[in-house]
């Protein structure tokens, strides 16, 4: 097969740099509060590559990826995480790469495990997760995705937060945005 060799100005569209990334939540923050965010999402998620075939929340700035695919690096101050959700079809793998986390998972969380420097876990799909820093630093996480990047469900019992300390037009927009509190309900 033959080779090509890339510009360094068409390997532009391939490079990520992480200070230049901005916070998912940001991209959102007209319409939804980051506080709000921040009960589903790390402190701050900078997505680095993903399907750019389907629209997805991420915009514009991540390196084109293949499809069902996402690769983000999620910073948490200590004692910062997500809510507990699960995903559908997706596979989700946590690589620990600054401080420590703790993946809890199960229906209430009742399940965990640490991670050290470096350390991953491939959490399956259809299984509840989270993962929160337990170091004393910021921590970095890298999460790989695989399979559909718009299949994440939330407990009832989020939305309810939710709806009760932002209200209903917030709920309404992170639905837009393709997020569910259907986790653990029968269809």
């Amino acid at each position: 097969m033959r080779t090509t060799t890339p510009s360094p100005e068409e390997m532009e569209q391939y490079i990520a740099r992480f200070d230049d990334l901005p916070a998912n939540k940001d991209r959102t923050a007209g319409k939804i509060p980051p506080e709000a965010r921040e009960m589903m999402t790390a402190r701050a998620t900078r997505t680095v590559i993903a399907t750019v075939t389907e629209d997805t929340p991420w915009g514009n700035g991540v390196i084109p990826g293949p499809e069902n695919f996402a690769v983000v690096i999620a910073e948490c101050e200590a004692g910062n995480g997500p809510g507990l959700h699960s995903h559908a079809h997706t596979t989700e793998t946590f690589t620990c790469l600054q401080s420590r986390f703790r993946i809890e998972w199960g229906d209430e969380g009742e399940h965990s495990m640490e991670l050290g420097l470096y350390d991953t876990i491939s959490v399956p799909p259809g299984v509840m997760r989270r993962f929160e820093n337990i170091g004393d630093e910021r921590g970095l996480l890298h999460v790989t995705l695989q399979g559909p990047l718009r299949d994440v469900e939330f407990a009832p019992s989020l939305e309810d937060e939710l709806r009760e300390k932002f209200g209903e037009e917030v709920v309404g927009e992170l639905e837009k945005l393709g997020y569910s509190f259907r986790a653990g309900l029968d269809d």
